[in-house]
């Protein structure tokens, strides 16, 4: 998170730089500190709460660290003006100021390119995580030294800073309700956490076995990998394939598509007349079974033989075909009952 917060501060800086250094470019001094602990390269140089600057390299300079600063020269910092590292907040990000000596004039001269800010005049202010370490080391079984590093950083830390105190505090206050009201859910968390590594635990043997037939599927997979590579291969040559029919069919696919959207059309069109022609045809598939007077057809067929012969020899019929003129009378009676077409299709139902 620092180093990504650094980052930013850099870009930030640099285009700072860039804007001022149109005017009055910039000047090169050295710092020698004691010790740097998280300043990271790239941090930002501020004098009054104003970025003016950044750290261009951190070396090692005997026991001590350089620390190489990239200055506005129009920000005109006084030539015995002190270096400190701090940090932007209670666990922010550090950074180099350059501020004017409280016990001492400032000089009239500024710093120019090429000065050293000498050892007497650089410090690092201590933040939380040092006292937290020394808290620690007391703990532990420290000294006095410890316990007097404890209260100085302490005081250092809590010096200027009552406003972002009384505003963690405030926020903490908000915090530790919502903390209280969900200490049961948090309880069983912890209790299903514990759990959960109480099971893994006892199945130390079966994670083992997953990661042993993973290193086989690693094996397998390293051993196909030409196998793998050629298939790679095969998929990129179909690919390419694919793409060149793709545009070749282009405008035959265009002239179908556009074909069946005049089909679309049309059918769109004669939606009401195929609405009207399913509802006959429901109506004619309801009333045709009805017409059928059984389960079965049945025709019945007369046939009438009438005598032709030659003139003047009458009407006598023939012997073979008596019974038939016989029921010629009841035929014609029949017929005459059928008026309808189904009678003369069907007739009576047997």
């Amino acid at each position: 998170m620092k180093r990504a917060l650094g980052l930013i501060g850099v870009l930030l800086v640099t285009s700072g730089l860039a804007a001022c250094g149109s005017g009055g470019g910039s000047i090169k001094v050295d710092a020698i500190f004691h010790q740097v602990g998280d300043l990271p390269r790239f941090a930002t140089v501020q004098s009054s709460d104003v970025v003016i600057g950044s750290v261009r390299a951190i070396n090692l300079d005997g026991y001590n660290a350089r620390v190489t600063l990239r200055i506005d020269k129009g920000a005109r910092i006084p030539r015995n003006a002190l270096a400190l590292i701090r940090s932007t907040s209670l666990l922010g990000e550090e950074f180099v100021e350059l501020r004017a000596p409280s016990n001492e004039t400032p000089s009239p001269q500024p710093l120019q390119n090429g000065d050293v800010i000498p050892l007497d005049r650089t410090s690092r202010i201590p933040g939380l995580d040092d006292a937290l370490i020394s808290l620690g080391r007391l703990l532990q079984g420290g000294t006095t030294a410890d316990l007097a590093t404890v209260i100085r950083s302490s005081s250092q830390i809590l010096k200027d800073k009552g406003t972002e105190l009384g505003q963690i505090f405030s926020e903490l206050r908000q915090i530790t309700p919502v903390l209280a009201n969900r200490a049961p859910d948090l309880a069983t968390a912890i209790d299903n956490l514990n759990s959960a590594i109480s099971a893994v635990a006892g199945s130390t043997d079966i994670v083992a076995r997953a990661i042993s037939s993973t290193a086989d599927a690693t094996e397998i997979l390293a051993a196909q990998r030409a196998d793998l590579d050629r298939l790679v291969s095969s998929l990129d040559n179909a690919s390419s394939v694919l793409a060149r029919f793709t545009k070749a069919t282009e405008p035959s696919t265009d002239r179908q598509v556009k074909d069946l959207t005049l089909v679309l059309d049309k059918v769109m069109t004669a939606t009401g007349d195929l609405d009207k022609a399913l509802s006959s045809l429901a109506r004619f598939t309801d009333l045709w079974p009805r017409a059928f007077p059984g389960d079965y057809l049945q025709l019945d067929v007369i046939l009438s033989l009438t005598n032709t012969g030659p003139p003047g020899t009458g009407s006598a019929a023939l012997s073979p075909s008596a019974p038939a003129v016989a029921q010629a009378p009841a035929a014609s009676k029949q017929a005459s009952k059928a008026s309808t077409l189904a009678d003369l299709l069907w007739g009576p139902t047997r």
